[in-house]
């Protein structure tokens, strides 16, 4: 007989915890809840994902016991992630892929009147707006036949953009805005579910609103921008309220209300979302092949590690070279020289703000490099190669 997944000692630690969660987030990002009423059953919660907290503000308006579904990265933290699946039991998928084995476990959680959260983006947003979707999602809300409560999380972009290691003085908020019950879409095809999820979880908060207060508004936005709409590929560098371009030292600013403001009009984007648009645009209609054989794209330094799925990461290379060119990426040491070959990368993900996974058939290899690292450009490039090659659709995903 199959163990339940539902603990008592889940459900008493959710309480104790939520007792000191709430203040803590009304003071730290001025996090304002309203607490969802949805009785007995169990939901399907589906939330927009703005901040690194968005599951304990979902915590926080939720009042019975609930689980999360959440990259398995989570389980390779050691003597973190034991004490984690202990005490709340995290619903653990393979990110930057399809994963159907959370489906098995979810059923069970569902069976057991329990609340399942998911991102249905998968990531946090670079951006201010809601992120790709994987229409996968379609298929398991037809398959649980659950209640969906929709949940919306407005203005965490702000408060603590993905890019950012430090919160900005601000006010956020969250709440189940709607609930789809199973008969007004078990009719429908998944095609339909897929375009209703994406309606509803809709948002943009790349447009003005705040303030959002900070010393260092634009730290580490280089984790986002690497592509100088002047000189082209570069490594930025942020400083305050100031990102700089290290080439050709074009700068802006950007202001508690998420907008850049260009000192010298060089720099024509308003806002993350239109740079952010300007690169994938730019990647899109780059030519690889036009590249030279030995002509390296991107250069950084960093570790490699092997990941053990779900159980550890093993150190492979130690601060070495990596160097990103047109059908690989090189890995070098004095002692040692690894080559990843693009066309053996099945899918590919950062996780958190700047590490980046690479998935080939037998193994999982993580880059994780220092605070300034851009992973974005690396998972970009690759999902451009598989476009030209004619394995990826348009939509770049797996971010």
């Amino acid at each position: 007989m199959k163990k339940k997944w539902s603990r008592v000692r889940h459900r008493v630690i959710t309480v104790v915890v939520r007792f000191f969660l709430r203040p803590i987030m009304r003071i730290k990002y001025g996090f304002k809840g309203k607490k969802f009423k949805g009785g007995k059953r169990g939901y399907l919660v589906l939330s927009n994902h703005q901040t690194s907290m968005d599951q304990f503000f979902i915590a926080c308006i939720l009042g019975r016991k609930t689980y999360y579904i959440g990259s398995d990265d989570l389980l390779t933290i050691r003597f973190l992630s034991p004490l984690l699946q202990w005490a709340v039991r995290l619903i653990p998928y393979k990110k930057a892929s399809t994963d159907f084995t959370i489906l098995r476990t979810c059923r069970q959680v569902a069976s057991e009147n329990c609340n399942i959260v998911m991102f249905p983006e998968g990531n946090r947003t670079y951006t201010g707006k809601t992120c790709y979707i994987n229409p996968t999602v379609a298929k398991m809300i037809k398959f649980l036949k659950m209640p969906v409560a929709f949940v919306h999380i407005e203005n965490g972009y702000g408060v603590l953009p993905r890019f950012a290691n430090k919160e900005r003085k601000g006010k956020c908020s969250a709440e189940v805005f709607e609930v789809l019950e199973y008969d007004e879409y078990k009719d429908l095809s998944n095609e339909q579910i897929e375009q209703l999820v994406k309606e509803k979880l809709s948002f943009d908060e790349s447009i003005p609103s705040g303030p959002f207060k900070s010393k260092r508004k634009a730290e580490y936005l280089e984790r986002v921008i690497y592509n100088c709409p002047i000189c082209g590929f570069s490594h930025f560098i942020s400083n305050k309220d100031t990102l700089t371009c290290m080439k050709c030292n074009a700068s802006v600013d950007y202001n508690e209300y998420k907008q850049f403001e260009s000192k010298d009009g060089k720099i024509p984007f308003k806002n993350v979302d239109e740079w952010y648009s300007y690169q994938r645009k730019y990647i899109s209609n780059l030519s690889l092949s036009s590249f030279e054989e030995n002509q390296c794209i991107f250069e950084d330094k960093g570790n490699l590690f092997l990941v053990i799925p779900r159980k550890k990461k093993q150190l492979l290379l130690e601060y070495c070279n990596i160097l990103l060119f047109k059908d690989r990426i090189e890995f070098i040491t004095e002692k040692e020289h690894f080559k990843l070959l693009l066309e053996d990368i099945v899918s590919s993900g950062v996780f958190g703000k700047n590490k980046v996974n690479f998935y080939t058939k037998e193994k999982t290899y993580q880059i994780k490099s220092d605070v300034h690292f851009n992973a974005l450009k690396y998972v970009e490039m690759i999902y451009k190669y598989k476009q030209e090659i004619g394995g990826a659709s348009d939509e770049i995903w797996g971010i």
